[in-house]
């Protein structure tokens, strides 16, 4: 059974808010969100949402209109296209590259995985151990 939360009013929620937005335009801070409002307020993110959810609304659409303004009139500068193109170009490659690198390191994984499976079976065999594992988590040697 859970307790009774006390909520705070609505009133000092919103002046909660609105510092906080404050303080991120005034000092450059953190973008404010609706999870640390809530903390802010003691409450967790699913009782504020519950219980605020028309706040919590509002400040999710607040700070997506300041962090993403729409950038219909504005022109990229001449060139910038293409710099961003060749930097986007390198990023592809160096994916690729990384890609292919852990799919490397993982098939030698694997194969580590399957010699150490076979050399401890060999070495049980020789030595005459009888393993006492449980069912359910016994390794089965391969065949």
């Amino acid at each position: 059974m859970t307790r009774k939360t006390r909520l705070p009013p609505e009133e000092h929620v919103r002046a909660v808010m609105t510092a906080m937005l404050a303080d991120a335009a005034e000092h450059g801070g953190p973008r404010p969100t609706v999870v640390g409002l809530a903390r802010n307020l003691g409450l967790a993110n699913a009782t504020f949402w519950r219980h605020y959810h028309d706040i919590a609304t509002e400040l999710r659409q607040h700070t997506a209109r300041h962090i993403h303004p729409p950038a219909r009139d504005q022109n990229p500068p001449p060139g910038q296209d293409r710099v961003l193109a060749s930097q986007n170009a390198a990023l592809r490659r160096e994916r690729d590259h990384l890609a292919s690198q852990l799919e490397a390191a993982l098939s030698h994984l694997r194969r580590l995985t399957t010699d150490n499976a076979e050399l401890r079976h060999e070495l049980e065999t020789a030595r005459a151990v009888i393993r006492i594992d449980r069912p359910d988590t016994a390794v089965r040697p391969p065949q």
